[in-house]
């Protein structure tokens, strides 16, 4: 084929077009092949991660609250590990989470732990849904994500509770 002034080559040497109008044509059709994303398309897909974000919010929340919980019922457990302790080296239970060095401990919520010894009195022992106390000796817990708690397991104010019960055989949600 005859080169000329308006002669375009592709890369194997071959004339793609003979003139500035066929050139235009060429252009054209590569635009087409090789167009960027539409307006509708960039909606759509924003629209879908979107969906996915509201759907995995709540999902990432749930997994947060879990930890919370499960960091304040370890703190507890070793909280009464160190109260188990402290009555056998001094035959007493302390009067206050101080005398075990805890009594800075805060719980996943920024509340600082609950602790009543019975015998120093003071205070009413937790109580399940009969009225019956949760404990014979003290009461261990943290007052949950509200940050308020009633003796009262009625009370909705204690729905949140991660609490000791059942002299140790227990740690979890009032």
């Amino acid at each position: 084929m005859k080169k000329n002034a308006f002669s375009y080559l592709s890369l194997n040497g071959n004339v793609v077009c003979e003139s500035v109008a066929d050139a235009g044509q060429a252009w054209r059709e590569l635009s087409v092949d090789n167009r960027g994303f539409t307006l509708i398309e960039l909606i759509v897909v924003t629209a879908i991660l979107g969906v996915l974000a509201l759907m995995a919010i709540p999902a990432y929340n749930s997994y947060v609250n879990s930890s919370k919980i499960a960091r304040a019922e370890g703190d507890i457990r070793t909280m009464e590990n160190d109260i188990t302790a402290y009555l056998v080296d001094r035959g007493t239970l302390p009067d206050n989470l101080n005398d075990i060095g805890r009594g800075t401990l805060r719980d996943p919520w920024g509340n600082p732990y609950e602790y009543y010894n019975f015998a120093v009195g003071g205070k009413t022992p937790l109580q399940d849904l009969g009225l019956h106390d949760l404990n014979s000796e003290f009461d261990l817990y943290s007052k949950g994500p509200d940050g308020a708690s009633a003796a009262d397991y009625s009370d909705p104010s204690s729905a949140d509770d991660i609490v000791r019960s059942g002299d140790g055989g227990y740690v979890g949600n009032r």
